[in-house]
């Protein structure tokens, strides 16, 4: 979800900057005893809240509990050591880069700040597909080997069903008490947050070319049409791709029946079977789109805005007429970490502004952190103080498109909580589609 890596020689000045800011900051969790028990509490965040003045009034993240409810946990984790590495497993290109090294400076500035060492891995190209590599582990009580990982909010509610997430010490987590925006707080997927904190958000929509689809594009007929035959692509996960298809008959997904997910899976179903769709993507639509070999796909926002800077000016972005859905993807420490302090210290630093702007001016994404859009403005203001309009352009570009609009939110619609037997039969119409 998830963007190209690109850095403009102004990023650059701007990201070592931010690395020498939080080295002088210091961090309250890196200082902990390493003895199991705290024996002193985590300093305060080293960023205090700031109200944003673009934060919708749109509950998308926020809706009503789900039907099951979800595992309690039975107690919380008492104060874990910390160990000196972390492993992070992520979307591909959904962190900030130095194209001249391949490192990433906010991971940079982390161990600077901790002394703690991430692997990073871009591990992440599918929910179900990862959650098929991981579950083995899971289901055995055995370490996964990521520390951190960052699936999306179904897949979130998921792993709370299953009993596979540890319970967050919230006293740990200082600057996302202190600093997480009121939208993505108490989420329909973790109500309270008991077991994840958002990582990125944005919408499910069309990502399309007007240079090759020949018109503006509004709807989900659209990808329909057999004007576009073999140039349409669409998303390999069933919950964004079914859902989409439900609103296009007029079904709001959260109260889609059994037969309502039928007659969607029959409307994509004779698309696909006349050579409607070029193919089925995950995180790799985004090159076949960016490269000009799909005219128009299912597509998250970020994406588009990234893509329109970085590698293709004509594509753009819309929410269907019929309703677009808004995923949140989440950090959450399964069971069995190794490193459990360490993934404290992760999660707990991109809650402070220092970590979530450079990331938000790299990505594009909708940050759950508050007040990063005044932040990005501000730095578009000084870089056009300068002189630097090119970059200043584009950061103001990144604070507009990265937060959605009032207008986009009010047609945006939650996920089906779903039951086990209601997702497996969901993905069996699913699967029909795809290998139809």
């Amino acid at each position: 979800m998830r963007t190209r890596d690109h850095q403009s020689p102004r990023q650059a000045q701007v990201l070592a900057a931010v690395v020498l800011t939080i080295v002088l900051a210091g961090c309250g969790i890196a200082a902990q005893s390493p003895s199991p028990v705290a024996t002193n509490t985590p300093a305060p965040p080293s960023a205090q809240p700031s109200a944003s003045t673009a934060q919708p009034s749109a509950t998308a993240a926020q809706t009503s509990a789900p039907t099951d409810e979800p595992t309690q946990p039975a107690s919380v984790t008492p104060t874990p050591p910390i160990t000196g590495h972390v492993t992070f497993g992520n979307w591909p290109l959904y962190i900030d880069i130095d194209e001249d090294t391949g490192k990433y400076p906010t991971l940079k500035a982390f161990t600077e700040q901790t002394s703690i060492q991430v692997d990073y891995q871009e591990a992440i190209n599918d929910n179900t597909e990862f959650f098929g590599k991981i579950q083995p582990d899971l289901a055995a009580g055995r370490p996964t080997g990521y520390d951190v990982i960052a699936p999306s909010d179904w897949m979130v509610a998921k792993l709370i069903r299953l009993g596979y997430l540890q319970p967050l010490n919230k006293s740990l987590l200082p600057n996302f008490t202190a600093n997480a925006a009121d939208l993505f707080t108490n989420p329909w997927y973790d109500p309270g947050n008991v077991y994840s904190i958002p990582w990125q958000a944005g919408l499910v929509g069309i990502g399309y070319n007007p240079t090759l689809t020949g018109r503006e594009i509004t709807s989900f007929a659209d990808l329909l049409d057999p004007a576009f035959a073999g140039d349409v692509g669409m998303f390999s996960e069933m919950i964004d791709t079914m859902s989409l298809a439900l609103l296009a008959n007029g079904v709001h997904p959260a109260d889609a029946t059994l037969e309502d997910a039928q007659a969607a899976q029959q409307m994509l179903l004779a698309a696909a079977q006349r050579g409607q769709f070029q193919g089925f993507y995950g995180n790799d639509y985004y090159d076949q789109l960016a490269a000009g070999n799909l005219a128009l796909t299912i597509a998250w926002s970020g994406d588009i805005s990234q893509m329109q800077l970085w590698d293709n000016p004509d594509v753009k972005f819309v929410v269907p007429s019929e309703g677009g859905l808004m995923f949140v993807d989440n950090m959450v420490i399964p069971n069995n970490v190794e490193h459990l302090g360490d993934a404290y210290a992760l999660m707990n630093y991109w809650y402070s502004l220092d970590a979530a702007v450079p990331l938000t001016e790299y990505i594009g994404y909708y940050s759950p952190v508050a007040g990063v859009q005044e932040r990005v403005i501000a730095d578009s203001e000084a870089a056009r103080a300068d002189g630097d309009t090119e970059w200043a352009d584009q950061l103001l570009q990144i604070a507009h498109d990265s937060v959605p609009t009032q207008e986009q939110l009010q047609n945006i619609f939650p996920y089906k909580q779903m039951t086990e037997d209601e997702e497996r039969a969901w993905n069996d119409l699913f699967d029909v589609v795809v290998n139809g």
